[in-house]
């Protein structure tokens, strides 16, 4: 399934509409049900992302080096593939079933759509500061910082998202946010120590 131009300028306007806390912001998302399956293609956009993580790991684990490909390692490879996806997926996923529960079912599709592309801003945004410490422009502890308030402004958007979307309450918003955050850790704990 392959994503417009047209849909992902329109989704990623939403997306910083939804930064600026304007829920009109919603109106840019396909919410039909080809535009909740189109909304996973979205990961596709995150490449450079996936990318950055692979390079990342190679340097946490001492193999990052000049003469050597940065696609050497089919292991390191795929287990940081099925991360990077897992970490898209997650919280939709988890989600099936706190929707059930809580009768938030008519609401899940908007979530998902949003979550999805909110998810693949979030993981280009969040490249950047690892990018800039494997080049050499940012020290670790820079890069920690850029890393952190990044978090931040994306731990923030997807609170008002989830609150749109869902109709919530801000605490209750929160709480499903912080379960992406879990998931999100949870997998990252997984993949480095599959990794090694």
């Amino acid at each position: 399934m392959i994503v417009t131009a047209d849909e992902v300028n329109r989704s990623f306007k939403g997306t910083l509409d939804l930064l600026h806390s304007r829920t009109e912001g919603l109106k840019s998302f396909d919410m039909s049900e080809r535009g909740f399956w189109r909304s996973f293609a979205a990961i596709w956009l995150t490449l450079p992302a996936y990318i950055v993580s692979l390079a990342f790991e190679r340097l946490r684990l001492g193999i990052l080096l000049p003469d050597r490909s940065l696609l050497d390692s089919v292991w390191i490879d795929v287990v940081v593939a099925l991360g990077h996806l897992a970490s898209f997926v997650a919280l939709p996923l988890a989600m099936i079933w706190i929707a059930r529960r809580f009768g938030l079912a008519k609401a899940y599709v908007p979530f998902v759509i949003v979550t999805n592309w909110i998810t693949a801003m979030g993981l280009l945004i969040l490249s950047v500061p690892a990018m800039l410490l494997l080049i050499g422009w940012a020290t670790p502890s820079l890069a920690s910082i850029f890393s952190l308030a990044f978090a931040v402004i994306i731990v923030r958007m997807q609170w008002f998202a989830t609150k749109a979307t869902l109709g919530l309450s801000s605490l209750a918003a929160l709480g499903i946010v912080l379960l992406g955050i879990v998931l999100n850790s949870c997998i990252g704990g997984i993949t480095r120590t599959l990794i090694g």
